[in-house]
């Protein structure tokens, strides 16, 4: 058993963070050799273009020869990075002294490289701010810059990637495709290496950075929705003013915002009453001559809350608290018309976070009348502050987001003990194939006989499996295992000269030992451990002793393989029949922890399902509101759910999905 590494000072943690993000890329090409080959035959097959083709088998010809360099090089950038990472950022964030004029291959990878980034970025932002967050911690403790950790993320490693093709040679525009090519390996390759690197920091007892609340800002939901409301506000305004009375001078218009508070006080009567007060307000706005731009602004926040209380989802009594809200939004509408574009306005943020509540705590759960009366109370509490709207509603944001938080801890502790069984297998699973993929590399490097293969792979990669659990990644051991088998397999080899013979013949005696330990670690019996190493003997004794003569033929070598055009154009044509993606599988795999799934049928009894922990892998464990029902999918099962109708991915987003029903609305309205 594998007993846990004790907790390293500040300085020399932040140091082997350093060095296990970098061992991240300096095998990155080898291990992602199959998807990137891929990427690059569906991007060809869909120019099919001489010149395309003669770019892309370039592209080929070094990631099917030359992975090692392309890693190693990839790896030296970062390291550079690492050390100086102010002049990885000055080409692009600082202007120049001078104006400097751009080739079209230059422009065209620094599109490339933003591109990447952002694509990389928007998909990581949840581990890379837990991440972060603990590395400003270490940095503070150990009295370092807490800025560094932005070195992290996707931008400067996009960058390494760049600069480490140029400065192997590589012509702008094959660097160019091979960096967009490799935006989808280095995206798993980074959730990997940030995950790994979180749970690192975790076992060394570096918390995370407080935050003001637990609940994360809901996700945007269509770029260009909000502003696109707004600019139809703007545009009625416009045109009501254009249309208004010939002749004469027009009446001074009276500002909707002074009536408000009369409204606000208005007794209601019938619940249904208070949901039509804008309708009611919209009447008598027209009458009093309000000017065009509250009309506008009224006439927009009208169908947003038509939307938002006509949704089906949302529970009927929270629908009752929600439409208090009408006057107050209103309010600020008129004040800030931002409101429809800035989906961060606390007043938007309240309104998403009553939608949650309404799926978290449905009327039959046991905590709905609990939640119900903090929604209903925090209403009341921005009713009765008329003259502070927006500051009320974050205050109000704030005090429930703090009560949810205090009920998603009592959940999550409901979930521990099964979401760290997932972990750990989960981590067992990592560890296999990343040793897996070493071990594979090296076979196709360097011949083996198959007894040695064979011994490797059913006891030497479980050994660096339980290493990588026991590290919480590519730590110092699992380094060091690494590098055993290196030298394993290149003593197996013949050496080119005298000095190399006698510094593998000097090798020998401690790759036998650390084998002969990470075995037994294993449970491997005597005369297992005698096979294996009597085929190891036999192999370096064909260069050792030449006249014993070979024992075991090797099982394979690595020769490089050059794939014609020909070859090309028959694989392009097959990628070019089969989709690059999946939206469905892509929108399951954006799901992140607090999301929410609907099933239709119920699925193992749940018709409503929170994400309650996100696997690497895709795996995906969801519970009932209150953590006491649970269900396991992963990404591929649930996008086949989805396309068989028996399941979908609703709107997060109260508001942002408000917003989409308004917008369809006003484009179908005349005029």
């Amino acid at each position: 058993m594998n007993i846990q590494s004790p907790p390293l000072a500040p300085a020399a943690l932040l140091r082997e963070v350093d060095v296990r993000m970098t061992q991240a890329l300096d095998n990155f090409f080898q291990r992602s050799h199959a998807p990137l080959q891929d990427t690059l035959l569906r991007a060809i097959s869909a120019q099919m273009a001489p010149a395309a083709i003669a770019t892309g088998q370039t592209c080929l010809d070094w990631l099917d020869t030359r992975p090692d360099a392309l890693s190693t090089a990839f790896a030296d950038q970062f390291r550079r990075h690492l050390a100086r990472p102010e002049t990885f950022t000055q080409r692009h964030d600082s202007r120049p002294a001078e104006l400097q004029l751009l080739d079209d291959n230059a422009l065209k990878r620094q599109l490339a490289e933003e591109k990447a980034a952002a694509q990389l970025t928007e998909v990581l932002r949840a581990d890379m701010l837990l991440l972060f967050g603990r590395l400003r911690v270490a940095r503070r403790i150990a009295l370092e810059d807490q800025n560094h950790v932005d070195a992290y993320g996707p931008l400067p490693i996009i960058r390494a990637l760049s600069r480490a093709l140029d400065a192997l040679g590589i012509e702008s525009q094959c660097g160019t495709l091979l960096l967009q090519c490799a935006a989808a390996p280095l995206l798993d390759t980074l959730i990997h290496t940030y995950s790994a690197l979180n749970q690192f920091l975790y076992a060394q007892n570096i918390p995370e950075l407080p935050v003001a609340h637990a609940v994360p800002p809901p996700r945007r939901t269509q770029t260009g929705v909000g502003q696109a409301i707004l600019a139809h506000i703007q545009s009625a305004a416009a045109h009501a003013r254009e249309t208004g009375p010939a002749g004469g001078f027009p009446p001074m218009p009276r500002r909707l915002i002074d009536s408000l508070e009369d409204w606000q006080t208005r007794p209601s009567g019938a619940p249904a009453a208070a949901t039509r007060i804008l309708q009611l307000l919209q009447q008598d706005a027209r009458r009093a001559g309000t000017g065009a731009l509250d009309l506008a602004v009224l006439e927009a926040v009208t169908g947003l809350f038509e939307c938002i209380l006509d949704d089906p989802a949302l529970s009927p009594r929270y629908k009752a608290a929600i439409a208090q809200l009408q006057i107050p939004t209103l309010r600020v509408a008129l004040v800030a018309p931002d409101f429809f574009s800035d989906d961060q306005h606390p007043a938007r943020q309240l309104i998403d976070l009553a939608g949650l509540f309404s799926r978290r705590f449905p009327e039959h759960a046991p905590s709905h009348v609990p939640a119900l009366e903090q929604i209903e109370t925090h209403c009341a509490a921005i009713l009765d502050d008329p003259g502070h709207p927006a500051g009320t509603f974050a205050q109000a944001h704030n005090s429930l987001a703090a009560w949810l938080a205090d009920k998603n801890a009592h959940a999550k502790a409901r979930l521990a003990a099964e979401v760290a069984h997932l972990e750990q297998i989960e981590r067992q699973e990592l560890g296999t194939l990343l040793a897996l993929e070493n071990l594979h590399d090296l076979t196709e490097r360097y011949p083996a006989p198959e007894s040695v293969l064979r011994r490797l792979e059913a006891a030497w990669v479980p050994h660096m499996a339980s290493l990588y659990v026991a590290e919480s990644g590519e730590g110092p051991d699992w380094r060091a295992a690494c590098h055993t088998l290196l030298q394993l397999f290149l003593s197996l080899q013949a050496p080119q000269n005298d000095a190399i013979r006698e510094a593998r013949l000097q090798s020998i005696p401690s790759i036998n030992t650390a084998l002969r330990g990470g075995l037994l670690a294993q449970g491997a019996e005597p005369g297992q451990l005698r096979d294996f190493f009597r085929a190891i003997t036999a192999t370096q004794e064909c260069w050792i002793r030449p006249t014993l003569g070979q024992r075991e033929a090797v099982l394979s070598t690595f020769t490089p393989r050059h794939i014609s055009q020909q070859q090309i154009e028959s694989l392009a044509r097959q990628f070019a029949d089969t989709p690059a993606d999946d939206p469905v599988l892509r929108r399951t795999q954006q799901l992140r922890e607090g999301d929410w799934v609907d099933f239709e049928p119920p699925c193992e009894g749940l018709t409503a399902a929170r994400v309650a922990w996100v696997g690497v892998h895709g795996h995906l464990l969801f519970c009932d509101g209150e953590g006491e029902q649970r269900l396991s999918l992963d990404h591929t099962r649930l996008a086949a759910e989805i396309r068989a109708g028996r399941a979908s991915i609703p709107e997060q987003s109260l508001t942002g999905k408000a917003m989409l029903c308004l917008k369809k609305n006003l484009s179908a309205s005349p005029g």
